[in-house]
């Protein structure tokens, strides 16, 4: 299906988690960035910078940017 940055095996369970934390966790602060508004190598670095503020889990921000990436893949 596809990889995390690590080279992990990405499943779809990992990406209906990551599609559902992103849904529900990142519209708390902010509207939902288009899935294209940055690019594969940018998604990575902003899912880290709100992570935080998020409060999420490193299996959540993992299953968040596995989601991302597979979207923007399409």
């Amino acid at each position: 299906m596809g990889q995390t940055r690590r080279g992990d095996h990405v499943d779809l369970a990992m990406l209906r988690e990551g599609r559902a934390v992103f849904v529900s966790r990142c519209i708390e602060c902010h509207t939902l960035p288009g899935i294209s508004s940055y690019s594969a190598q940018e998604w990575p670095l902003l899912i880290d910078e709100m992570a935080g503020r998020a409060n999420l889990k490193p299996a959540e921000r993992e299953a968040i940017v596995a989601y991302i990436l597979a979207v923007r893949a399409q």
